[in-house]
């Protein structure tokens, strides 16, 4: 039976929902012969694979059913694809594997290597021209929504995680800054060599060169406290207070509060009055270290 096929379609990936195991080509120069006693008829083939086929019949073969089809493809009057030879024909065994509401679809078993090699070439020799099927559009169409769909999740995800390694970089630097400050400042006169007692001035410029990795300097804001023998004394901008000493005739307490307001490296859009925020917001840092120091 003969019929030219429905459309010419690009080779490509089967469709995960389609049982067939093979890429699936359409060409309405190729014909399919088929005996059943009586004078040959032509039928369509929908689809064709290297492993089997779609044939447009009101044949109805059992499923398992062998059958010997021969398939043949005229000659193409364009003289762009004319370089081949007229005609190719390839004579397989099939097995009938489904029904559908059109035809039925086979699967090739090959009895000979030869068989095989020509069903491949006459495959192989299905013109160059490409349009899409209706099982194309379905999964392209997926393809690009879930592309859509995933893109800005990712990039979303790639934001959050810089700014939020940001912050616990932040965090560290500057506990590590009050800390150096702390040791800096309980330097007295009792100690080995009797410096000065730091000032404030000169521990904010401790803490201030810890933390100069840091974006947003600016906002660093450092308060020096001593309390000796519960007299406090504070310089500086911040908050906190400083602890009582257990000793406080022996030691004299140094407290040293640095705050820091965190500016994330990738900022997005937030709405402050509805508390959403699409990443970590500017968040303010606040760490304190506490020493003594002899009297």
């Amino acid at each position: 039976m003969i019929r030219l096929l429905s459309g010419l379609v690009k080779l490509r990936g089967a469709n995960p929902k389609d049982p067939r195991r093979a890429a699936r080509a359409a060409d309405p120069s190729s014909l399919v012969y088929y005996w059943d006693g009586s004078a040959p008829k032509g039928d369509g083939v929908r689809d064709i694979s290297q492993t089997g086929a779609y044939i447009c019949t009101r044949q109805r073969w059992d499923i398992g059913e062998i059958v010997t089809l021969m398939l043949r493809r005229r000659g193409i009057a364009n003289s762009e694809e004319a370089s081949g030879p007229p005609d190719r024909s390839a004579c397989i065994p099939c097995r009938v594997v489904r029904h559908g509401d059109d035809g039925v679809g086979v699967e090739f078993v090959f009895t000979t290597p030869g068989e095989k090699t020509n069903l491949l070439d006459f495959v192989k020799a299905i013109p160059n021209e490409r349009k899409r099927t209706r099982l194309d559009a379905p999964e392209s169409g997926q393809a690009l929504v879930e592309l859509a769909l995933l893109v800005p999740l990712l990039f979303l995800l790639v934001v959050n995680i810089v700014n939020f390694g940001g912050f616990f970089f932040a965090w560290i630097t500057v506990a590590n800054a009050a800390r150096a400050g702390a040791e800096y400042g309980t330097r007295a006169g009792a100690t080995i060599g009797s410096p000065s007692p730091a000032t404030h001035a000169q521990i904010s410029a401790v803490v201030a060169n810890n933390i100069s990795s840091l974006l947003n300097k600016a906002t660093l804001a450092v308060r020096v406290c001593t309390n000796r023998n519960s007299v406090i004394a504070c310089t500086g901008t911040g908050t906190g207070l400083t602890p009582a000493d257990p000793e406080p005739l022996s030691y004299v307490l140094a407290a040293i509060d640095v705050t820091y307001t965190y500016q994330p490296y990738i900022p997005l859009f937030e709405f402050p009055s509805l508390g959403i925020h699409a990443t970590l917001p500017p968040t303010a840092i606040h760490r304190k270290s506490v020493m003594r120091m002899l009297q």
